[in-house]
């Protein structure tokens, strides 16, 4: 039986949350890759299968195993590394390499990671993390052994790595550029076959040659690269991958937060209140709900306290959660850290459940088209396609768009 060894070299740009079996100890585990790794697979199968949602089951189950297929034809190891990466344990506080503390773009974006604010009631501070992580800059090998593999599996591997090594990350907010990996090198039974780009022009023509071409431009049926797929990437000028982050969450809360008592980001600026339809419903009785926050198109829950009657979130008893279509990935490009920022359109929530709880009144969700406005508009904010009270605030040297 032939056997194909694929090792791609990854670099971790921003800090890494991930746990195993020790939850106070952070550590980078091969189940959590072989994860993340499936989930980018599926992600660009749905193109290359042509939604045939079939099929894609098929050619899943029969490369990764299945209780029918029986054991993974693709075995995940990870290779030494000669460099230890550094942990920073729960209680200490998150910096840049220049030792001033993370900003408040960083710390939205890492709720429930890290305190936001600094608290004299329970004794914290800003950027205290509330879990340990794995600091940047490192790197780790990665091995993939296929067994008796087609060219359409080979490649389809090597696709979903590059897919993770540009778009993507691991561990907890990897959705939100924590734990974003890079992918420097892809080796082909010990030759190299892909390197990283250099140049935001590059990363844009690799992020395109991920997508296949074909006819179906329905809106998919789960989270995959479509024709209906937005990327925007930005750079600034002699800054580090967290402070891009910074910039990038900085302009999330001026466009989503409502704020405290009018202002964000500390009290520095005065709240746009964009959204003031999504708070005006959230007062009403909940009888009175006849539909749901716009900002659910950003996942869910989306709570606006602790009480039930400020809880919105699917409304199928075996749902929890509906993960966000946005993600955002910190790369690099050479010396130059780039935030690809990308949206994956797809279903909502369920074809046989399209319902959400707003509050524990039952509201039919929106059609897909104009539920993801918000995330649209966004989108031109931080290309600066829009005016007036939604043009963008942060600065960023070089914006583009890459579209399939």
């Amino acid at each position: 039986m032939a056997t194909v060894t694929i090792e791609g070299r990854f670099a971790m740009t921003t800090p890494l949350f991930c746990g195993g079996a020790d939850p106070a100890r952070a550590e980078l585990r091969i189940p959590s890759f072989k994860g993340v790794l499936r989930f980018w697979w599926r992600a660009l199968a749905w193109s290359r299968c042509d939604g045939d949602l079939g099929k894609i089951r098929e050619c899943e189950d029969r490369l990764f195993g299945s209780s029918t297929t029986g054991q993974s034809r693709v075995l995940i190891h990870l290779l030494p590394s000669q460099f230890a990466p550094r942990t920073l344990d729960a209680g200490k506080i998150l910096t840049l390499y220049r030792g001033s503390v993370v900003g408040h773009g960083v710390r939205y974006f890492g709720y429930g990671l890290m305190e936001a604010y600094r608290s004299r009631m329970r004794n914290t501070q800003d950027g205290q993390l509330t879990r340990s992580c794995l600091l940047p800059p490192f790197e780790f090998t990665v091995m993939l052994r296929g067994a008796d593999l087609t060219d359409d599996e080979r490649k389809s591997l090597q696709d979903a790595l590059i897919a993770l090594g540009t778009m993507g990350g691991l561990g907890a907010r990897n959705r939100r550029g924590y734990g974003s990996l890079v992918l420097e090198e892809l080796r082909l039974d010990g030759r190299t076959t892909w390197t990283a780009p250099l140049t935001m022009t590059d990363l844009s023509k690799c992020i395109l040659q991920l997508y296949n071409s074909h006819a179906n431009t329905s809106l998919p049926e789960y989270t995959a690269l479509s024709k209906k797929t937005r990327h925007v990437l930005l750079s600034a000028d002699k800054v580090e991958p967290l402070e891009l982050l910074d910039r990038v969450g900085r302009e999330m809360v001026r466009y989503r937060s409502w704020g405290r008592g009018g202002k964000i980001l500390g009290g520095s600026y005065d709240s746009e209140r964009r959204f003031s339809d999504d708070h005006d419903l959230m007062k009403l009785p909940v009888s009175q709900r006849q539909k749901h926050p716009r900002r659910v198109a950003f996942g869910l829950p989306h709570n606006y306290g602790k009480q039930s009657r400020h809880e919105v979130k699917p409304a199928a008893l075996d749902l929890d959660r509906r993960a966000s279509p946005l993600f955002i990935h910190m790369h690099m490009c050479g010396k130059t850290p780039v935030a690809v920022v990308s949206f994956l359109p797809a279903r909502f929530l369920p074809r046989e459940e399209p319902e959400i709880s707003v509050g524990g009144q039952k509201v039919r969700q929106v059609e897909e088209n104009d539920l993801f406005r918000p995330v649209h508009d966004f989108l031109d904010r931080l290309l600066d396609k829009t005016t007036g009270g939604n043009c963008r605030r942060e600065t960023f040297t070089n914006v583009r768009e890459v579209r399939p």
